[in-house]
Parts: C-alpha cells; sequence; structure tokens
C-alpha cells in the first residue's frame, strides 16, 4: 500500500460500500495547480524563505526592537499571502462551490447557484488586464462570482483540453446536485 509522503496527517479513509445515502463532505478542488502557478509559487516561496531568514538573521545578529518589529511587520503578512496564495482555487463539494482567492472566499450553497455559464472575458493570469477567452462565472442569488476555471488563469493557460476538463467538472457538480 502506497501511502502519502505525511501520510500520519491524512485522517485514515473510512472502507465500505458507498450506497444513495454518501456525502462528500470533503472540498475537492477542481483543477489541479497548472506549471504556472506552480512556477510562480515556489519562486516566490523560495524568495520570501530567502528574504525572511536574511532579515531573521539580521535581527538576530544585532538585536533591536525596531529591527525586530520591522522583521515581524514584513514577515508575517508575507507568509499568509504565500499561504493563501497556496490555497486559492475552486473547489466543490455536496455543500456548494467555493472560490477561494488570495484574499477573500466565497462560498455559494448549491440551492442558490441558478447557473453555471461560460462568459468570453477572462484575465490574464489573475491580474486585473481583460482579455478574449473563456471563463466559468458562477450565477447566484442576483450576483455573479468568477472561477479560477479560465483560459488564462496560471492553472489552465495554454492547455485547452484541462480547461474543458474543470468546466465539465463544474457543471456536472452543479448538475448532479441540484
Amino acid at each position: 500500500m502506497r501511502r502519502p509522503i505525511f501520510w500520519f496527517l491524512w485522517p485514515a479513509a473510512e472502507a465500505g460500500p458507498v450506497d444513495d445515502a454518501a456525502v462528500q463532505s470533503r472540498w475537492l478542488r477542481v483543477c489541479g495547480r497548472g506549471p504556472w502557478r506552480w512556477t510562480f509559487l515556489i519562486a516566490c516561496t523560495a524568495g520570501a524563505v530567502t528574504v525572511i531568514s536574511a532579515a531573521a538573521a539580521a535581527t538576530l545578529s544585532r538585536p533591536g526592537l525596531l529591527t525586530a518589529m520591522l522583521t515581524v511587520l514584513i514577515a508575517v503578512p508575507v507568509i499568509a499571502l504565500l499561504a493563501r496564495a497556496w490555497v486559492a482555487g475552486t473547489y466543490v463539494c455536496d455543500r456548494g462551490v467555493k472560490v477561494s482567492d488570495v484574499i477573500t472566499t466565497t462560498i455559494i450553497p448549491w440551492s442558490e447557484v441558478m447557473d453555471v455559464e461560460v462568459s468570453s472575458r477572462s484575465r490574464l493570469l489573475g491580474t486585473p488586464v481583460r482579455l478574449t477567452g473563456r471563463q466559468v462565472r458562477v450565477r447566484w442569488s442576483g450576483a455573479t462570482t468568477p472561477t479560477h476555471v479560465e483560459t488564462a488563469s496560471p492553472d489552465l493557460w495554454l492547455r485547452p483540453q484541462a480547461f474543458d476538463a474543470a468546466r465539465d467538472r463544474l457543471l456536472t457538480w452543479h448538475r448532479e446536485t441540484i
């Protein structure tokens, strides 16, 4: 039996048959992290570790309240933003759809979702720059929430088959849970 690298952090799966009353309670990522997101996150994490380590070494070599406060004021937000960047994505489960950005998270119950639609405008690699492309949006209770399933996202950029698979997965979850 193969186990993940930190297998003791995962709860043991309960063996047994699955019936009609089975519920998916864990959030499942609609599309995995793409090569562009991996590259960006690894580079930013390595850079942050290097800078924070140098700042901590400088603080410890010449202790002072001002340098310690400055190090903490820089390190804490950088670590928090990097942690959120690693988690950013669109997730689904039987309860609803969750769109997690670096700053915000929107959880929409399936009972409030009116439609899952594909629009013709998308953002370039998560930036505010708009370009022609396809993006899946969730329309609910008078609002529209863009998801990370878009042709120009760092997860799906230059991978049209992966976009189609992620779009179909989100549409299937919507169709199966209404």
